[in-house]
């Protein structure tokens, strides 16, 4: 303990400049666990699904979509979202669970929804962990 304490004695930039680094990467994740949805498995997805009538929201493109989604899914992709996310307000009282490719573009769509009020959801890897999973794809 005396070693450090004469480290910061005789260090004081490179302390004062640890603890700051220390201070706000404490408010980074702050920030981060506050704005991030909940990630959901697959199979705690379709529970919800089931049990609380949540809502699919699949951002990728159009085409993509059509190659398989799932079941009742409704496609508005990411690019389109800033402008179409009024088509979701009559299910504001529903989660949602928002899916994309891998997981990856999802937390932005979640950002986006909880701002306007709605309770977001991300399905944790996409709609490839859907697919490792074995569960079903519509195609159309």
């Amino acid at each position: 303990m005396q070693d450090i304490l004469l480290f910061a004695q005789h260090h004081s930039t490179l302390s004062a400049a640890l603890i700051a680094v220390l201070v706000l990467l404490t408010i980074l994740e702050f920030i981060k666990s506050k704005n991030s949805a909940h990630r959901l498995t697959p199979a705690r997805a379709t529970q919800m699904i089931n049990h609380q009538n949540a809502l699919i929201l699949d951002i990728r493109n159009k085409d993509v979509f059509t190659t398989g989604h799932i079941v009742d899914a409704v496609s508005i992709p990411l690019s389109e979202l800033e402008s179409k996310y009024k088509r979701l307000d009559k299910s504001k009282t529903q989660p949602i669970i928002i899916v994309c490719a891998t997981g990856l573009e999802s937390p932005r769509a979640a950002t986006l929804l909880a701002k306007h009020g709605f309770t977001t959801h991300i399905l944790a890897g996409g709609l490839r962990s859907w697919k490792e999973s074995d569960m079903p794809l519509v195609k159309e």
